[in-house]
């Protein structure tokens, strides 16, 4: 399997792990025509909320630039478009899971577990403006995502909640 394609397919098991220990359902979007990969949403009543639900595009890398506790990681114009700017109908969010060099460390099994490597983080990028730019264009911009938007159970739930800065440690 090319190497690209393996380790984006450990990142979006990496999420599909956390929504699934947290019991939230999960939806695959079958194709990436709008910027997202995946939708999910916690099943009835969460808080005031009936059957909340956020979106994900899932970047991964195995060698992310971290610079000031912040992950820096460049998207493409339109990608970083699909994610930018407030009205969408669902929250929509960036995540980046940082996957190890060495594919055999993607998950590691014994008797008592299953650790999967390493980390995700998140991003909103509803306050930003979205950028000029063409349907073709490579055009790259780099978005900061801090290493204090670690993702874990606790903080999934959060997003759903609609809690930004209880999501942030």
């Amino acid at each position: 399997m090319n190497k690209n394609v393996h380790q984006g397919l450990h990142g979006e098991g990496y999420m599909y792990a956390l929504a699934c220990a947290g019991g939230f359902t999960t939806s695959r979007m079958n194709l990436d025509l709008d910027g997202v990969d995946w939708q999910i949403a916690h099943p009835g009543p969460r808080g005031t909320a009936r059957s909340p639900k956020i979106e994900i595009q899932v970047k991964s890398s195995s060698a992310p630039l971290i610079k000031d506790d912040q992950i820096h990681q460049p998207l493409k114009v339109r990608h970083f478009n699909h994610l930018a700017g407030a009205g969408f109908q669902v929250p929509r969010f960036l995540s980046v899971v940082v996957v190890p060099r060495a594919t055999e460390d993607y998950a590691v099994c014994t008797d008592q577990h299953m650790r999967l490597s390493t980390a995700a983080y998140w991003l909103s990028l509803a306050n930003r403006d979205t950028l000029l730019t063409e349907e073709d264009d490579s055009t790259r911009v780099t978005v900061q995502v801090p290493l204090r938007n670690l993702l874990t159970v606790e903080t999934l739930g959060r997003l759903l909640d609609g809690d930004l800065e209880g999501a942030a440690r």
